[in-house]
């Protein structure tokens, strides 16, 4: 009877570990995809502004080259598809998400008009535009 019971066991420890495994797993590349942004875009430098330092996690991260070419964590979206994707998030999380917008020093500002045009068509109403801080 008790050679039955040992058998029927199941080793535990082996699965803690998978499972410790999986959660490291998935929060170290869940972090990485937030972090996506342009390498190739070079911020303006802000001479009369303090820098800001806190992030809300929700925080949407909009690439505006100089050519006025947009993605959003490396994907290239048109006016259209930015818009729809806005709209998207704002019915997942509300209205309240914030909106960073990272353009080229050089980027003419029509091209971040354009961006910023088509959050306030979807509702969204909190944009901020990234720029280096002197120093």
């Amino acid at each position: 009877m008790r050679r039955n019971e040992e058998e029927l066991q199941t080793p535990i420890t082996a699965m803690i570990d998978i499972v410790f495994q999986l959660i490291i797993y998935f929060v170290v590349t869940s972090s990485v995809d937030k972090d996506m942004v342009d390498e190739s875009i070079k911020l303006a430098e802000a001479t009369h502004s303090p820098a800001v330092e806190a992030s809300d996690p929700r925080m949407v991260v909009i690439n505006v080259s100089d050519k006025g070419k947009v993605n959003i964590a490396l994907q290239p979206l048109n006016m259209t598809q930015l818009e729809q994707m806005l709209l998207a998030m704002k019915v997942q999380s509300g209205n309240s998400i914030p909106i960073l917008i990272r353009c080229d020093g050089n980027t003419r500002f029509d091209y971040v008009d354009q961006v910023m045009q088509r959050a306030a068509r979807v509702g969204l109403y909190r944009v901020r535009i990234a720029a280096m801080v002197e120093g």
